[in-house]
């Protein structure tokens, strides 16, 4: 065989080599894709078991989505199933692999079981992680940090826009809260206001009363009960019907997005 034909006939094998061993990876990885998305089906329905069994032939592949699936079946799974620490250690793997579901959901399992303070930042550290990427529910948890002020700084104004961009995302929990928050930097500022800043928390109340929050609700029928009292029912009829149609076109800026996944 001459040099060159040899040379060809080498260089050949090796790109038919790298053709089938890429396609080789691109076969596994859509194993990978079809089994997490058919898993998190299962999960989505409840169907921890049938989720697990999914997962679990890819858990060697340290995928952080199957990493993260095993997670919320272990943790979330009945007892036949459920091993909180294999959970937390995967959920905290896929986590640090970038995967912002796993860190929004280890973030919040830390805030509700009794963290130290130093548990505490490093789970405000995961919900800030994802709420960087936009995902909406991070948003709104982290909104509500900042509202209270209790592991992070008192930061009204932060607050605000962390829980407008969950309620423009379609988080209906975060209505009433960009409402109340809104009302409180107003009261907490002591200075003049426009009136775009003001009626904004009527918006928001309109909202989500209508979205079926009992709390606004409440605060909308105290509203209507104060205007009758001061100026007279014709009025608070006028101010109302204005206030709602206001708040009708201002609803028309909520674009209900997918609460778990990252917005670009």
């Amino acid at each position: 065989m001459k040099r060159q034909t040899a040379i060809i006939w080498v260089w050949g094998l090796v790109l038919i080599a790298g053709a089938v061993g890429g396609g080789y990876a691109w076969w596994r990885q859509q194993d990978v894709t079809q089994a997490y998305e058919a898993g998190r089906a299962a999960a989505d329905a409840d169907r921890w078991e049938d989720a697990l069994a999914l997962a679990q032939p890819y858990a060697d592949r340290d995928d952080p989505r199957i990493n993260g699936l095993l997670a919320d079946a272990y943790i979330n799974g009945p007892d036949s199933i459920q091993d909180i620490d294999k959970g937390l250690t995967l959920r905290r793997r896929a986590a640090e692999a970038g995967d912002m579901r796993a860190a929004y959901f280890l973030g919040k399992w830390i805030l509700e079981n009794e963290p130290t303070d130093a548990q505490a930042q490093e789970a405000i550290g995961y919900i800030q992680e994802a709420a960087n990427c936009g995902m909406p529910l991070a948003n709104y948890e982290l909104g509500l940090e900042y509202a209270k002020g209790e592991r992070v700084p008192l930061d009204y104004v932060h607050a605000l826009q962390l829980l407008e961009a969950a309620a423009f995302a379609g988080v209906t929990e975060a209505y009433i809260e960009a409402g109340i928050v809104n009302a409180q930097e107003i009261s907490k500022s002591g200075r003049d206001i426009d009136y775009a800043a003001k009626i904004k928390t009527s918006y928001w109340i309109f909202i989500a009363a209508r979205s079926g929050n009992e709390e606004a609700s409440k605060i909308l029928e105290g509203t209507r009960t104060a205007m009758r009292e001061q100026k007279g029912d014709e009025y608070a009829a006028s101010q109302i019907s204005i206030l709602e149609r206001e708040a009708s076109l201002w609803a028309k800026k909520i674009s209900p997005q997918a609460r778990l996944k990252c917005l670009h």
